[in-house]
């Protein structure tokens, strides 16, 4: 299983330290994303949305495909309906998809956590 930790590692790999830099020594979900980001407010929601989504309490909880999908497509739609969504942010956010479905995809079939999430935003609180 992958870490939330190691997850936002290999995104930082993948997409580049422009678009997701991580602050390693960070302790918050949410901070784990320096503020030099391309779109820092937006990375910044991302990764604490896998990080609710996951029901994580440390940075190194496991995530999971399926929650970690569904947060990125909760925020688009919210951002989207917010009119808050750019063309560039909407792509950087379907970059970390695209990206999520390959650094998770061979636990699809080994963890029992990855089915759809039932969960409301006022179940996590």
């Amino acid at each position: 299983m992958t870490s939330f930790y190691n997850l936002l590692v290999s995104l930082e790999e993948r997409l580049g330290a422009v678009l997701l830099p991580i602050d390693h020594k960070a302790v918050k979900p949410d901070r784990l994303i320096s503020s030099n980001a391309a779109f820092l407010e937006l990375t910044r929601l991302v990764a604490s949305e896998i990080f609710l989504e996951n029901g994580c309490k440390t940075k190194d909880d496991t995530v999971a495909l399926y929650p970690t999908l569904d947060a990125l497509g909760r925020i688009k739609k919210d951002q989207k309906n917010r009119e808050a969504l750019d063309l560039v942010a909407a792509d950087f956010l379907e970059q970390i998809g695209t990206t999520v479905i390959q650094v998770l995809p061979h636990e699809a079939q080994a963890s029992s956590k990855l089915t759809p999430s039932t969960r409301s935003r006022s179940q996590r609180g």
